[in-house]
């Protein structure tokens, strides 16, 4: 054999280990890159379950919110006439109620006792 077909024979066997090698490389590589698909389309999945929920947590907001404001709006009002009506029909009963939850009642203002502050 001549140096030049031993070289050729070489340089064509070493091709030939460089190719299975690539080719075993490629197919790990798209597994690598199944698993990567797989992966953030879970994440996907589950960015979009965070996100309802942030809206249902932004909703609940504003019912406590509406709520709150509602409360400060008419509370202290319907715990007025409730005071009123109780000191003027002579209800204990309600009497006791409010005085449970700090409100001071005056007989003689039956018409403005004393409201507390609403509790935030």
């Amino acid at each position: 054999m001549t140096p030049a077909v031993t070289f050729s024979a070489a340089t064509t066997t070493v091709c030939l280990a460089l190719s299975v090698v690539l080719f075993f490389a490629n197919n790990a590589n798209q597994a690598l890159q199944g698993e990567l698909v797989t992966k953030q389309q879970d994440l996907q999945t589950q960015q979009q379950a965070v996100d309802l929920q942030k809206q249902q947590f932004q909703m609940q907001e504003q019912d406590i919110s509406r709520g709150t404001q509602l409360a400060q709006q008419v509370g202290p009002a319907v715990v007025r006439d409730l005071a009123s009506l109780a000191v003027q029909n002579k209800n204990d009963k309600i009497k006791k109620l409010l005085s449970k939850y700090g409100v001071a009642l005056k007989e003689s203002e039956a018409t403005t006792p004393a409201v507390p502050a609403p509790k935030p």
